[in-house]
């Protein structure tokens, strides 16, 4: 039950970050003129490298487990 209490604490800064995140893009919008088409391309990159970091990651771990299972 303690877990539980203190794992509020990290939700939180969790939704302060992204409403950080949230508002530096509206002011690069906003403020400095960048479109919304680049915007919706520099996410698209950045969620495409991360699903590829996850499949590394997933692949040397699938890997690690097949050596270690010979021993």
């Amino acid at each position: 039950m303690r877990l539980f209490r203190s794992l509020g604490r990290y939700r939180r800064l969790a939704a302060t970050c992204f409403l950080a995140c949230a508002c530096f893009i509206g002011l690069a919008v906003w403020g400095w003129g960048v479109s919304l088409k680049d915007v919706a391309t520099y996410a698209l990159i950045a969620f495409a490298l991360l699903g590829m970091l996850i499949a590394l990651a997933a692949f040397t771990g699938w890997l690690l487990h097949l050596l270690t299972r010979r021993r």
